[in-house]
């Protein structure tokens, strides 16, 4: 990537999480890839699907030992059940993160490795932050949710070969909580537009922007919510299902210009092959001709339906529910236990981004004293997630465009 930044995209980094107008390693979906079809035996065409793909990178490569992210949920589970159901004298080391908080899912994930014969690996990351301008210095973009690299970083020790469960939330409608917030807010407008559906999209993704999103940049950047709108036109600008919208969305979303070029860059960057049997062409192509409602149950708003009837028909461990987690951590305990005093520390009037008028100096002050005051929980989250955001731009800014920090400084 060209360390050159544009204002539209500082802008849509800053608001989105990422930017769409960035080439990505990926093909794009387009609305004609979701024209639905009749398909019978679901659960063995997967089945089919992901054998071939495993023998591929495994079988024809003659691999004995891989390692492989588990979190405890549909996604790492379904991976790890088809892997030992095809290999069953594979070596396996799964690696599950937490972040020292009562809701990590490690033990959840221990039972299944341990059901699965595989080697149980606990990685607890004290600080996600601690190494954020070496992490950023990878990826290069200005990102801070990047504490995948932990996970990868770790899996080397047993394999180069890495699985992953990238792409399971956008093939199979993983992503449940927002789902029906969209089909009940878009049903109370008469013939929603593009842009009326746009808008209620992005509203699904609250943690990724604040209500005074305008006030954080400089005027010059001449932010504007309509353009943001716009990147999500040719997603809802068509005759799909609403839900086939979202999905459309969410691949080309958070998937093409986030996970999956960050992934591509520490892989690199380590050395190792990373897979996720989700991406497999073949799968990608099933499931977006698939009827969205044999994804996703409206009425119990559990989605990977397909999934999940596998995993329960094999696991033979407690039944696996539509629980969307993964590897997450507490903003408030990370807030009160180091972030504030990063924030701090390179966020205030000498920061570069604030010196070079890209950056508001009031928007950070004014959200550092609601954190610790007025905001509800919600809102706290939400500004925190920002101004982590911000940081990370800022350390962006300063390894690649001033050059006044080094990659290898500790947070």
């Amino acid at each position: 990537m060209s360390v050159f930044l544009n204002s539209d995209n500082i802008v849509n980094f800053l608001t989105l999480r990422y930017d769409p107008t960035i080439n990505n390693l990926f093909n794009p979906l387009k609305s004609e890839d979701f024209m639905e079809n009749k398909i019978e035996n679901i659960d063995t065409k997967i089945t089919e699907i992901v054998k071939s793909d495993l023998e591929l990178k495994l079988l024809h490569k003659n691999v004995s030992r891989i390692s492989l992210a588990l979190s405890g949920g549909i996604d790492s589970g379904f991976t790890l059940l088809m892997i030992r159901k095809f290999f069953p004298n594979l070596q396996i080391d799964s690696i599950c993160v937490g972040f020292g908080d009562e809701d990590d899912e490690i033990t959840k994930a221990k039972v299944v490795a341990e059901k699965y014969d595989c080697n149980f690996h606990e990685l607890i990351v004290d600080n996600v932050l601690a190494d954020l301008p070496k992490l950023i210095s990878i990826a290069g973009e200005p990102r801070w949710n990047l504490y995948q690299y932990y996970t990868l970083e770790q899996s080397k020790k047993y394999s180069p070969i890495f699985f992953s469960g990238d792409g399971g939330d956008e093939t199979f409608a993983g992503y449940i909580f927002r789902y029906k917030k969209f089909l009940q807010n878009i049903e109370n407008i008469t013939s929603p537009t593009w842009l009326d559906k746009s808008k209620i999209f992005l509203s699904c993704h609250e943690r990724d922007w604040v209500p005074n999103q305008d006030d954080l940049f400089n005027k010059n950047l001449k932010f504007s919510w309509l353009k943001i709108y716009e990147n999500f036109k040719p997603y809802f600008d068509n005759d799909l299902h609403p839900i086939n919208q979202v999905l459309l969305a969410d691949f080309n979303g958070k998937l093409l210009h986030d996970w999956i070029p960050s992934n591509h860059k520490f892989g690199k960057y380590l050395k190792i092959e990373i897979n996720s049997l989700f991406l497999n062409p073949q799968l990608i192509t099933l499931s977006a001709n698939m009827p969205w409602n044999l994804k996703y149950d409206y009425e119990k708003d559990i989605g990977k339906l397909p999934l999940l009837s596998i995993l329960n028909k094999y696991s033979g461990v407690n039944k696996f529910e539509g629980i969307k987690k993964g590897f997450s951590l507490n903003l408030l305990n990370m807030w009160k236990n180091y972030g504030k005093e990063i924030i701090i520390t390179y966020l205030n009037k000498d920061a570069d981004s604030v010196k070079e008028n890209i950056i508001n100096l009031d928007w950070i002050d004014e959200s550092i004293k609601s954190i610790d005051g007025e905001f509800n929980k919600e809102l706290k989250i939400r500004y925190i997630s920002k101004l982590l955001s911000v940081l990370s731009f800022e350390i962006w800014y300063r390894i690649f465009v001033t050059c006044t920090l080094n990659a290898n400084t500790k947070l």
